[in-house]
């Protein structure tokens, strides 16, 4: 099987040709492309479909003349089929020139080549990209960190620091924007709980209270698991990173825990409802807002300078002959540190999407008993949006399509009580998943402060 195969559009074949093929065998890829492996006489779309199954990936050159091509983009389809959400890394997308790609590519990750002057350090990134093993475990944070631990020696040795100094300034930053990110991150986590297990919680056992008596003793569960939310964001809007953004709503969460509590003592489901509509204003506007605020704290975390320092680092070992354990270290830290910054930008990634797709799902669930209009115009995007972000192989999303195959029939058949029951499984699957997604970056923020430290310490060994 051969590495990689380039799916491009002809009109940039002089770039393709000349630059990006030679350099890549230059790297050692074995690379197919259609000018030289495609047999004549086959249809061009089985030449296509033997060559995306014949490399382990696929690399796709996106201009607006590979935007224009139904050809090209069939190649890249062919690959997304068997790769969905991109967890395997079948597909390596490459930004030659500014366009706009189709929506089922452009949920994935790309590196830019637009500007000349980076295109060598945008190519070392994709020689590892492709050289990378497929179904690569979890990042391993312990092998960067101690890849970073090694680096700061170095730098205390002489030859490494010279090579680093235009990196210092950077280095004594990225440890404040990871722990920036990290609790941005927590903020949405909380919110996240006061969604699953309070507010949802509450609105689906109020109209037993009163009737039930295990009713209020499980609403009022839920009114803890809400101040315990409260307690962790009042500790998190204390530090220095909410001194001109402050949780202003925060004070809407507490009185909505008070009125809860009191509605809940006086067994009066109406003005539970009321409480319970307090935390709907907080849920409906601010984990949007907070979720762009984390996007952007990822795209300021500038890891590819950490990986742009460690890969020059490792150049000036090899030349000068360093310790070879040492450069041995770095140099898997080094693929790490690449494997890591992918996985947190794909995650990110992804998290704004299921954002997206959640606060629709909110504002058609908050009217569809009433008025199937919203769900009935919103469904086709939705659903596409949903199937974009689904692995066709997972079992739970298998039961996601299952599920949106019984509202389309609802819609079909103008079954409104249909449409609202089967649209709240679908929406309850759908927010279950991103759930699960919210889960994964939590875990990749929390391994990823564990470097904080070994950054500090090369900060200071080139101050």
């Amino acid at each position: 099987m051969r590495d990689v195969f380039i799916s491009y559009s002809h009109k940039d074949e002089q770039w393709v040709n000349g630059v990006l093929v030679p350099q890549l065998r230059a790297s050692g890829i074995d690379v197919l492309i259609d000018a030289e492996h495609f047999q004549p006489g086959p249809a061009a779309i089985q030449n296509m479909a033997d060559a995306v199954a014949g490399c382990q990936r696929t690399l796709v050159v996106l201009t607006p003349h590979w935007v224009a091509s139904e050809w090209t983009q069939y190649e890249a389809l062919l690959t997304a089929y068997d790769d969905p959400t991109g967890a395997r890394g079948r597909m390596i997308p490459i930004l030659r020139s500014k366009c706009d790609p189709p929506k089922w590519l452009a949920i994935r990750s790309w590196l830019d080549f637009v500007d000349d002057a980076r295109v060598a350090q945008q190519m070392e990134r994709l020689v590892r990209a492709i050289k990378r093993a497929p179904d690569a475990a979890a990042v391993k944070i312990d092998v960067v960190t101690e890849g970073l631990r090694t680096l700061a020696d170095l730098i205390a040795g002489g030859p490494a620091r010279d090579a680093l100094l235009e990196f210092r300034f950077r280095f004594e930053s990225i440890a404040g924007r990871i722990d920036r990110m990290a609790t941005w991150k927590e903020v949405h986590d909380q919110l996240h709980q006061v969604q699953l297990h309070c507010y949802d919680r509450v609105i689906a056992d109020v109209g037993r209270l009163g009737k039930d008596e295990l009713a209020a003793d499980a609403l009022m569960q839920y009114c803890d698991t809400l101040q315990q939310a409260i307690d962790r964001l009042r500790v998190l809007g204390a530090k220095p990173l909410f001194e001109n953004a402050r949780l202003t709503w925060l004070a809407t969460l507490e009185r909505a825990h008070k009125m809860l509590c009191e509605s809940v003592d006086a067994a009066d489901p109406a003005a539970v409802k009321k409480g319970a509509s307090l935390l709907d204003r907080v849920l409906a506007s601010e984990p949007p807002r907070i979720d762009a605020r984390l996007s952007d704290a990822a795209c300021e975390l500038e890891l590819e300078a950490v990986i742009d320092a460690v890969a020059l680092v490792c150049k000036t070992a090899k030349e000068q002959q360093l310790e070879p354990a040492k450069l041995a270290t770095l140099e898997e830290a080094l693929a790490e540190m690449e494997r890591l910054d992918d996985t947190l930008q794909e995650l990110v990634r992804n998290h704004t999407l299921w954002q997206d797709v959640d606060v629709v799902m909110r504002r058609v669930d908050t009217n569809v008993e009433m008025d199937s209009f919203e769900l009935v115009d919103t469904w086709p995007d939705l659903k596409q949006q949903v199937a974009l972000l689904t692995a066709a192989t997972a079992e739970w999303a298998k039961g996601i399509a299952k599920v949106a195959e019984s509202v389309e029939k609802a819609i079909a058949e103008n079954d409104s009580g249909g449409m609202a029951r089967h649209f709240r499984r679908f929406r309850q699957r759908a927010v279950m998943r991103f759930f699960a997604v919210d889960t994964d970056l939590n875990e990749q923020c929390r391994e990823l402060r564990k470097a904080g430290d070994p950054l500090a310490a090369i900060a200071e060994a080139l101050a």
